[in-house]
């Protein structure tokens, strides 16, 4: 699908799912899932773009697929009534930013998962 079409479904699943704030996509000749924030993701869509499906994910979807990605290096802790992310990146990976916590955000949860990743999720 593309373009307006996507447009359509995507704003056609947010009715019906609006506490989606993630979407996770896919192109099927690439073999690949990727995750984004909703919005950003819809302000980036180029016309041209071909997607062969997606799936609008919330905050807990998208925090057990970071649970499971990072098995055990990552955890949710409450501290003075705010949950926070703890994070220990792969042995051997490279980051931008070497802080091991984080606000429990979806900004948060993408970086997390982008940078466990490096950018290739491959389901």
């Amino acid at each position: 699908m593309k373009g307006y079409q996507l447009v359509k479904e995507i704003r056609e699943a947010k009715s019906a799912h609006p506490d989606g704030v993630f979407i996770k996509w896919w192109r099927n000749e690439e073999d690949f899932i990727d995750f984004d924030l909703l919005d950003r993701f819809m302000q980036n869509l180029k016309e041209s773009e071909k997607i062969d499906g997606f799936e609008l994910i919330n905050e807990d979807e998208m925090w057990r697929t970071l649970e499971a990605r990072c098995q055990g290096r990552v955890s949710k802790v409450n501290r003075d009534g705010d949950w926070v992310l703890h994070w220990t990146p792969p042995p051997n990976r490279k980051v931008e930013e070497l802080e091991t916590e984080y606000p429990y955000s979806p900004e948060s949860m993408v970086k997390i998962l982008d940078s466990e990743t490096n950018y290739n999720y491959v389901d």
